[in-house]
């Protein structure tokens, strides 16, 4: 290449081609020059240092991880976020395979990978493990495809993001989420959290038909006056933790505590045709498991059970500190047989004596006044009849 000097004195460069030119008998006699303008080449090659320059500053000081690797899987160039993150000097990453910083539990997704890109594939979306100088695990997700030579795979090249505090934030979520779950879940019956959490507002319901059981501590009112207030709590949470287990078993909602007092229904929210026959049951356990609890504890203690069947509503109301909860004449009917009872007996209704008598035996108590209601015909659930 030559600079060439025009007649105004401006440069410009030139390709000059020389040719020596001989005679007959071989001796130089003299020279051919052929020249080429090149400026606007060399305007062109500049522009393209310049772009590579640009490219390769954006490539160094990008915050994602950039490797280029061989077919072979040694690398060919890793940017300034990939060292630091990964730890690793120019002179270790010269000796190091792509492999020997897969994680072992990354190493088959990744080897699968490296085959689809070396085969034309460009895979947008490759999650994978790798291992930091320092044995951390890091977790990256990124794109990657293969650079080709005449039709031959010769590098991939990959642009990687380090997700490994996003996905141990997105975790402590998740399980922070599903302690709010559980939390919701021991308020409320799951399909109505369900709603909830689809749409926040009254939720009222009808059921033509449902069991409601009260069950209540007879003798709690002397029993906390000799108890310390922690040890009296203790005592509850044991018994109501046992009511708790066999409302699970006889797939059962419990409605709420109220003092000592329990309220658990049979076919809400989710319809159950077995309603009273379940809450029935579980009155029978509840008495077997309080002469349990009374023969091991020594505490002397008994319980009244009251039972109805009939309509109800059932919902959530209000904007805060709102609970599932029950509504209507079957409710105060139920309160009233446990309220009424006595002593160690589970007190039912006409309309829910008629449900079991077939499966269970009942002993007729008679004609009771009740409480806003007058005289009622009402009756004892025994056992069952098998």
């Amino acid at each position: 290449e030559w600079t060439y000097i025009r007649k105004d004195g401006s440069r410009f460069p030139v390709r000059l081609s020389v040719t020596a030119l001989r005679d007959e008998a071989g001796k130089i006699t003299g020279f051919l020059g052929i020249g080429s303008d090149i400026t606007l080449a060399k305007q062109a090659e500049a522009a393209l240092k310049e772009s590579e320059e640009r490219y390769r500053d954006l490539f160094e000081n990008a915050s994602d991880l950039i490797q280029s690797v061989t077919i072979e899987g040694r690398f060919v160039y890793v940017n300034r976020a990939w060292r630091e993150t990964l730890g690793y000097s120019d002179e270790e990453i010269a000796n190091l395979s792509l492999f020997d910083i897969i994680h072992p539990d990354s190493k088959s997704n990744c080897e699968n990978v490296f085959r689809c890109v070396a085969r034309g594939e460009r895979v947008k979306k490759c999650n994978a493990e790798f291992v930091t100088k320092d044995g951390r695990k890091i977790s990256v997700e990124g794109s990657i495809n293969c650079k080709f030579v005449e039709g031959k795979p010769v590098a991939t090249r990959a642009i990687f993001r380090d997700i490994t505090e996003r996905l141990r934030t997105e975790a402590a979520l998740r399980c922070e989420q599903e302690k709010s779950e559980h939390l919701l879940l021991n308020i409320l019956p799951e399909p109505i959290a369900e709603r909830l959490k689809q749409e926040p507002k009254i939720i009222v319901d009808d059921f033509a038909e449902v069991t409601v059981l009260f069950a209540d501590i007879v003798g709690f009112t002397e029993l906390a006056s000799s108890m310390k207030p922690i040890d009296l709590l203790d005592l509850l949470n044991k018994i109501f933790s046992i009511f708790d287990q066999l409302c699970e078993q006889h797939s059962l909602e419990k409605i709420k505590t109220i003092g000592d007092a329990y309220m658990v229904v049979g076919g809400l929210p989710n319809p159950q045709p077995n309603h009273a026959e379940a809450i029935a049951q579980m009155a029978l356990d509840m008495q077997a498991k309080i002469t349990q609890f009374r023969n091991h504890t020594g505490q002397v203690f008994n319980m009244r059970i009251g039972i109805n069947t009939g309509p109800v509503v059932a919902g959530v109301i209000g904007l805060k500190k709102f609970s599932y909860d029950l509504w209507g004449d079957t409710v105060n009917m139920a309160s009233r047989m446990e309220s009424h009872g006595l002593p160690g007996q589970i007190q039912v209704t006409v309309t829910t004596y008629e449900k079991l008598k077939e499966k269970f035996l009942f002993k007729e108590r008679g004609v009771i006044e009740v409480k806003g209601k007058g005289q009622m015909t009402t009756y004892f659930l025994l056992g069952n009849k098998n």
